[in-house]
């Protein structure tokens, strides 16, 4: 009876695992399958024996990742926190953050898929045989700000926090002559498009790495659900540029108003969204409407992230907003280009890795656990790498402000930034440290990875029959 009672809870908490009630309609028997290899594997009774269980070797990993972060590279997240540069231009942080990492005996290779501020670090054992690739992500861009650029996302902790766990587990595979390489893949312009994780990954520049781990300042320490999912809702980035005719504004009519066309579509949009299912998120800006009052307009940029928790509804949400921006280019005599520069949709969330991250949270005394595992969130923002690759983002409480704030960044140079910071550097290392010495483990991470990427189609088709209704044709 109690063993019965477990799994039925199991099965209520994998119930709500999926955001809306049609995802969760229709990936019931999906969600079934993923309940059963769960109680399969027991992920949160293994991981927390694992983390419980005595292990020197273990224990002197996680006390040189505090010893590098303390002697150095705190200092380091401080340093690249108070000198941010957005998107696609970190060029000072790249050469800092590269210059440390060969001086702990990793090869750099910058210019990674034709992005100059992409890099992979890379350290090779001296043992002899193949071994594990092991890989962390880097991330080290700040936010666009209307006064400066800021790390009110605490990317300026991710690149160190990475470091110090490579650096740790290098020196213990050296030690203990495992052989196997660790690749540090510094991944630009996180908080803009196009997603450079989506140009490195279909550029092949993560392939043959076997397992990825990163970590992200956060308000709270969580940990996610297994199934299907991201962090930041499946999004489609979307430029809509009208092109009319330029004249002089007393003589109006003899050109075509890009602007006007723009306004009418950005209020379009307004309209439509109670049409739409409520959780669908819609952010727009107006980066482009003319330069002189005087002159009619002839250039318009709408530029907006269409977001919703499952890709088969953001097309239709997609289509309608498409239809919107035609319209209002006909209706004003102009044209519309349509650039779909960026995408993110879901990924894969293994239970494992989640739980044996969670435990070592817990084993590491983390503030502000919430002990209630959240939506499935794959483990970085574009999903597509964790797809074919598992891995996990851990997740410590570094700061009680909200995120993208000028609070936030401030935190992440102060202690509770630092706590944070140093405790994802431990947890990430004890993961790595896991998959490279327990065989067990690693096949359970590889074998509940590629159960779940075989449900994944299956959980697109199911969502597709379920919205034919109600969508018709713009669901295809």
């Amino acid at each position: 009876m109690k063993n019965h009672t477990i799994v039925s809870l199991i099965a209520l908490s994998l119930l709500t695992a999926q955001t809306t009630t049609v995802e969760r309609q229709a990936a019931s028997d999906i969600v079934k399958k993923i309940d059963q290899l769960q109680s399969k594997i027991r992920p949160t009774q293994t991981a927390r024996e694992m983390a419980a269980k005595k292990d020197r070797d273990r224990d002197k990993v996680l006390k040189r990742v505090e010893t590098l972060w303390d002697g150095q590279l705190r200092d380091l997240s401080d340093h690249i926190g108070q000198n941010p540069e957005i998107g696609f231009q970190e060029y000072e942080s790249v050469d800092t953050l590269t210059k440390v990492l060969q001086n702990f005996g990793f090869s750099v290779t910058t210019g990674q898929a034709g992005l100059e501020t992409a890099f992979v670090g890379e350290w090779k054992s001296p043992a002899k045989g193949k071994g594990a690739t092991i890989g962390l992500f880097a991330e080290y861009d700040a936010l666009r700000g209307t006064k400066e650029p800021f790390h009110g996302c605490q990317h300026n902790g991710q690149s160190p926090a990475a470091f110090a766990s490579a650096v740790a587990v290098a020196e213990f595979m050296e030690k203990r002559k495992l052989p196997g390489t660790i690749k540090i893949f510094g991944t630009p312009a996180e908080e803009m498009g196009p997603p450079a994780k989506v140009i490195m990954f279909e550029a092949g520049v993560f392939d043959g790495t076997d397992l990825i781990v990163r970590s992200h300042g956060t308000g709270e320490t969580t940990r996610n659900k297994p199934g299907f999912g991201v962090c930041c809702l499946n999004i489609n980035e979307v430029k809509y540029i009208f092109e009319g005719r330029p004249a002089h504004q007393r003589s109006s009519w003899n050109g075509r108003n890009a602007l006007t066309a723009a306004v009418q579509f950005y209020t379009t949009v307004d309209h439509l969204r109670p049409t739409f299912r409520p959780e669908a998120v819609i952010q727009g800006v107006i980066p482009e409407g003319g330069v002189a009052p005087n002159v009619v307009p002839d250039r318009a940029v709408v530029d907006y992230y269409i977001r919703y928790p499952d890709e088969v509804y953001l097309a239709h949400i997609d289509a309608m907003i498409t239809n919107a921006a035609r319209a209002a280019a006909l209706a004003t005599g102009t044209k519309v280009t349509i650039d779909r520069y960026g995408e993110y949709r879901d990924g894969i969330t293994v239970g494992s890795l989640e739980e044996l991250s969670f435990a070592y949270a817990e084993k590491l005394n983390a503030p502000e656990i919430n002990p209630e595992p959240q939506r499935p969130a794959g483990y970085e923002e574009t999903g597509f790498v964790t797809r074919k690759i598992p891995g996990v983002s851990v997740s410590v409480y570094s700061s009680s402000a909200p995120g993208h704030s000028y609070e936030r960044w401030l935190d992440s140079m102060k202690e509770v930034g630092h706590t944070g910071f140093l405790l994802d550097a431990k947890v990430m290392a004890a993961i790595l440290y896991h998959y490279l010495t327990d065989d067990d483990f690693k096949k359970t991470v590889h074998m509940e990875h590629k159960t779940m990427a075989g449900l994944f189609q299956d959980y697109l088709d199911a969502l597709k029959d379920a919205y034919k209704d109600e969508l018709g044709d713009s669901s295809k």
